[in-house]
């Protein structure tokens, strides 16, 4: 389960576990996003989801062609990291009576996911550049594209229309004394 599950002495171990871990958070996304889809309210945000189900459909057979190009069959590696990002939705979205929240939950819960993946995706990609891997990293970084710009589409769609839909109004958050210009 997770990176310390298996013997890993070398770059190429490393990567071969963190190529099993992004093919089972694709796989994962895909289990779960048609339920997802079925529990929002709001067509924009049930829209965009209906979008990323085919991406990751194709995301998955991209993972699947990476592993056959370094000669490995592919295979999904337990990864807890987005076992608990989506176990976090899966509650919430059942502890919310409020479709407009739910809405919103839904949307967060799917950024931060796509922001696991983003990052995910460019450490998978740097590596394989290490090993001499071009072609490989070539082709999952549609992967790693599609998850930041879901990301970004997410956040968007939160901040205009979920969180105002919700009750609620998106403020600039204060600066605290003494940090300006900290990010």
């Amino acid at each position: 389960m997770g990176l310390l599950s298996r013997d890993i002495k070398s770059l190429g171990d490393l990567l071969l576990q963190g190529l099993g871990e992004a093919l089972y958070a694709e796989r994962r996304c895909a289990r779960v996003l048609p339920t997802l889809i079925a529990k929002a309210s709001d067509l924009q945000l049930k829209s965009e989801l209906d979008s990323v189900v085919a991406a990751n459909l194709a995301g998955i057979g991209r993972l699947e062609a990476v592993f056959r190009l370094l000669d490995r069959a592919p295979k999904p590696v337990e990864c807890p990291a987005i076992d608990g990002l989506f176990i976090g939705v899966e509650e919430i979205s059942g502890e919310i009576d409020d479709p407009h929240v739910l809405d919103t939950a839904i949307a967060a819960a799917l950024q931060d996911v796509a922001s696991y993946k983003t990052a995910r995706y460019a450490t998978l990609i740097g590596w394989l550049r290490q090993l001499g891997r071009r072609d490989a990293a070539e082709l999952i970084q549609p992967n790693q594209a599609g998850s930041r710009r879901f990301a970004d589409t997410l956040s968007v769609l939160t901040e205009r229309r979920l969180i105002p839909r919700a009750g609620g109004q998106p403020q600039a958050v204060p600066r605290l004394a003494g940090q300006a210009g900290q990010v």
